[in-house]
């Protein structure tokens, strides 16, 4: 792996025992109870992150290629997060949190193979418009953070 990705990495790692942490606090049904916004419970949270990791790493990889992919026409980001979700309702949360944790690896797997030049390739992204693949992965970073804080958040709330 490069060495200029070595902290994306430690990051991810952490970011990823944080969450699991969190996760840890819950049984099966109080992930499904505990809603951390009007339309997602925890488990919801952990679908949505493993079909955004996975989203995000498909589309690392398409960066990597150095074709500069756009998103498709009439692309929509909450239309492709609902599916996301939906499309693991059925888990149960040891499975929601072993599939999240199979994200991780393809993740990680894929860094392994990045070159320092491709980390400068761009694409476009939902959320940000036309980044580099470095700038990609911090995303993927810094998304797992913003809903960890959003569990942690409603579970202090909840036990209150």
């Amino acid at each position: 792996m490069l060495a200029e990705l070595e902290p994306m990495v430690a990051k991810l790692n952490e970011s990823r025992a944080t969450l699991m942490r969190l996760l840890d606090q819950l049984a099966e049904i109080q992930s499904a109870q505990v809603m951390v916004n009007p339309e997602w419970s925890v488990k919801d949270i952990v679908g949505h992150l493993t079909g955004a990791e996975r989203g995000m790493t498909r589309m690392a990889q398409q960066f990597a290629t150095g074709s500069n992919p756009q998103l498709p026409a009439g692309y929509n980001n909450d239309v492709y997060n609902a599916r996301q979700v939906e499309k693991r309702k059925s888990l149960t949360y040891a499975q929601a949190r072993a599939e999240l944790e199979a994200s991780r690896v393809d993740l990680l797997a894929f860094m392994d193979s990045v070159s320092a030049p491709q980390l400068d390739y761009r694409g476009e992204h939902p959320i940000r418009g036309d980044i580099s693949l470095r700038e990609l992965l911090d995303v993927i970073a810094w998304h797992e953070g913003l809903h960890s804080k959003e569990i942690s958040d409603k579970l202090l709330e909840v036990r209150k």
